[in-house]
């Protein structure tokens, strides 16, 4: 996970990538709104605690599923703020709107 850097991780959805589709959410007191797929680089190939690059992992294996439209390989999204508010660890988070994936 750390390799990653998430801002905020959604535990509990039935199904892989669902973040792909949501288009407005709320999460404590703050609305989001998607922006793009997150595009992952090479840091996610480097051990965080030593800074070591261990090889190809995990881009090869997401690139097989994870490369669409865009040049490079998803995983996560990206949004922007419509309305400033409070997050805490734990709010529960509403999907206010749905789309379809870009991949």
């Amino acid at each position: 996970m750390n390799r990653f850097r998430p801002n905020i991780v959604v535990d509990g959805w039935d199904e892989p990538h669902r973040e792909d589709e949501v288009r407005e959410v709320t999460i404590g007191s703050t609305r989001l709104a998607y922006t793009k797929l997150a595009i992952r680089c090479a840091v996610t190939t480097v051990e965080q605690t030593t800074g070591e690059r261990t090889g190809p992992e995990p881009l090869r294996t997401l690139g097989d599923y994870r490369r669409g439209r865009q040049k490079g390989v998803a995983f996560g999204s990206k949004f922007s703020v419509l309305q400033n508010g409070t997050v805490t660890v734990g709010d529960e988070l509403r999907v206010e709107s749905w789309g379809e994936s870009e991949l």
